[in-house]
This record gives C-alpha cells, sequence and structure tokens, in this order.
C-alpha cells in the first residue's frame, strides 16, 4: 500500500510541477504581449498627433485667404471688379 501511495505522491509532485511551469511559461506570454502592445499604442499617439497636425495644416492652407492669395499669385486670377446679379 506504501508504493501505491508514494506513486501518487510522486504523480501529484509531477503535475504541480507541470503546472508550475506552465504558468510561468503563459506569465512570460502575457508579459511580452503587454511589451508589444504598449509599442502599438505608442505608435498609435505619434500617429493620432500627425493627424491631428496633419489637419490643422490642410485647414490653414484651405482658408479663404490662402486661396485667394494662391489664385492671385500663382495663376494670376483676380476677383472680378464688376460682379452683376442674374436672376431666374
Amino acid at each position: 500500500m506504501s508504493g501505491k501511495r508514494f506513486a501518487l505522491f510522486v504523480l501529484a509532485l509531477a503535475f504541480v510541477v507541470m503546472s508550475g511551469i506552465q504558468v510561468s511559461i503563459a506569465t512570460q506570454e502575457v508579459r511580452e504581449r503587454h511589451r508589444a502592445l504598449q509599442g502599438l499604442q505608442l505608435e498609435l499617439d505619434r500617429a493620432a498627433e500627425e493627424y491631428s497636425r496633419l489637419q490643422i495644416e490642410l485647414a490653414a492652407v484651405a482658408a479663404y485667404q490662402n486661396v485667394e492669395r494662391t489664385a492671385e499669385e500663382s495663376l494670376g486670377m483676380s476677383f472680378p471688379s464688376d460682379v452683376e446679379r442674374i436672376s431666374p
């Protein structure tokens, strides 16, 4: 009987050791994935900053004054001096 109990004890001990190893492997994987997630979040934050900057730049370029100045300087266009209103 004591031989069977010892065998069960050794088997249980082996399972405990195996589960401990599995827990440590899973913990390491979680740490690696968390580190990768932090890197991706940093990249996302940088992309969002650049997107905001580009939106502000686009708004500045598309402002009426800039469009009018560009039309006058680059294209030689000017606002007509005599404007007529046509009624339907």
